[in-house]
This record gives structure tokens, sequence and C-alpha cells, in this order.
């Protein structure tokens, strides 16, 4: 069976701190409104004068993603067929006190040993909390953050929250899912899957409505507070309700526990389609030696 270990924070809650500033984010947007809005202000450039566009209405938004790593460690022994050319003469081999014949018509010294295997994956994922797609979030990574106790220590001011819709346990599975591959063994003597990491990160956005003065057109530019990169936006206008607590969010739950847990039903299930799996493998490549043998 699959022996699960959590080596993980209970609940790791992290905010990265604003590389950017407020009045930077802004200069930024102002920056970049001809390259990113497009057709809104560029096209007559009398339009966008440094004079013409200026921001309307602002917001500063945290939107949520996990960061989850994990690991399996792999030990088993598989018996396997090894050989060596030998000149047409020999007629047997003797090694370590033991005979091996040489078939008739070949040249070719055939020997059975059992291979002891070790073996180590590490997988890592980064899933947009709210949305569930993945993306990749490393470079935030490299920013400094804050340990949160509640998400509601972020919402000061016009500060707005983007919930997390997703739980940290159904990203875990996934995660040990992919970890769990068929191999080719005749006997598995550990298999042991390690959550390492299971962290909800808020990182920061500003986002601003520009407005051109003489035409009254309008457009959104967001603009991340740790990249300083400027893509189309939307401003939300209004903070959102949580969906689930925190302590929700990183609740491994009956259900995760009962897929990978040794003992339990479902594990029994889940284990038994990767282990048939592994002897579909199995039976295929004896299949195939049996018919480069039989050439």
């Amino acid at each position: 069976m699959v022996e699960l270990k959590f080596d993980v924070k209970k609940q790791n809650i992290q905010a990265f701190e604003d590389r950017y500033s407020q009045i930077e984010c802004e200069g930024l947007a102002l920056s970049k409104k001809d390259k990113v809005v497009g057709n809104i202000f560029s096209g007559i450039k009398r339009l966008v004068s440094k004079d013409g566009v200026r921001v309307a209405n602002f917001e500063k938004r945290y939107e949520p993603f996990w960061h989850i790593k994990g690991k399996i460690e792999l030990e088993y022994k598989r018996t396997k067929e090894y050989g060596f050319e030998v000149k047409p003469e020999v007629k047997s081999v003797r090694i370590n006190g033991k005979v091996h014949d040489i078939k008739e018509g070949t040249n070719w010294c055939s020997l059975i040993g059992e291979d002891h295997c070790f073996e180590k994956i590490e997988k890592e994922m980064m899933v947009n909390a709210s949305s569930g797609e993945n993306v990749d979030y490393s470079k935030c990574l490299e920013f400094k953050t804050r340990h949160l106790k509640e998400t509601e220590e972020l919402m000061k001011g016009r500060n707005v929250v983007i919930p997390a819709k997703v739980k940290g346990a159904y990203i875990a599975r996934q995660l040990i899912k992919e970890l769990i591959k068929p191999i080719e063994a005749d006997k598995i003597v550990q298999e042991r899957a390690t959550v390492t990491k299971m962290a909800l990160y808020f990182r920061p956005v500003y986002a601003f409505e520009l407005i051109d003065a003489k035409t009254g057109k309008k457009g959104i530019l967001d603009v991340d507070a740790l990249t300083g990169e400027v893509t189309k936006g939307n401003i939300i206008g209004k903070g959102l309700a949580e969906i689930f607590s925190e302590g929700d969010l990183f609740d491994i739950g009956t259900e995760f526990v009962t897929d990978f847990i040794p003992g339990t039903k479902a594990t029994v299930m889940f284990v038994k389609r990767v282990r048939e799996a592994r002897r579909k493998k199995k039976a295929q490549l004896e299949e195939n030696k049996r018919r480069v043998g039989g050439k």
C-alpha cells in the first residue's frame, strides 16, 4: 500500500509584500497605456497626449494561488534477464559455481538476476486558487512574504481579496496521483508519498481605470506589484465573500485520507488500479521478450 505522509505546516498562508508601490504601479500603467489597451487609446496620437489620459479609479486586490510540492520514494525488486555474447565454440559458462548452458544455435549466455531498485521522484504544482488553472508563479516566489493567520488581515482600505475556490487537498491529491506511476516490479518493498509543502499565497495586483479626458473613452490595466508586469484587466469594484474558511482550505478531510491511507476501502481500489497497470506493463514486457527469443 502507498504510505502517505504530510511534512507540512497545518495552515500556511502567505501574502507577498509590494515590490512596487501604488504610485510606481500607476506610473507603469500610464507608461504602457498605448501598448496594452490598444484600440482604446492608440491610433489617434493626439488622444494620448501627456495631459489627455488620467487615472479615474483604482483598486488593490490580492489574488490567491497554491504552491504544493511532494515526492514519492520507491523501493522494489524485480527479476530481469541479463546476458552477454560468447564465442561460437562455447557450450556453457560457469559463474559463481553455477553452470549456464548456451542454447544451441546461439552465441548468447542468458542470466536471470534480481534488481533491487530505489527511486525518488519529486514534483511541484502551482495553481490559481480561484480558477483552478495551472499557472507558473515561480517568479513570484523570489519575493518577500509575510505569514497570515487569516485573510481578513489583507482587507484594509480599498483592498479586495479574491477568495480561494479550490481546496489544497484537491491539488495535493492530483499531485500524488501523478507521482504514483506504473513500475516494472515483482515486489514492492516500500512506496511512500510525502507532501512536503502546501502553501496558499496571495499576490498583490493594482488595477487602474484610465480615462481620456477629451473623448471619455476608458480602459483598465492591471499592474503586478511584484514583477511590474502590465496587462489588460478588470476592476472588481467590491469585495467577494469567502467560499471556504481558512481551516476548510487546508483540511485534508476523510475523502482524501481514504484515497491513500492503507487499510481503507478506497485505498485498496485506487492502488488496485495502479497495480493492474503495472501488471499489464510487465506482461507486455515478457511478451516482447518471448517474441524476441523466438526469432
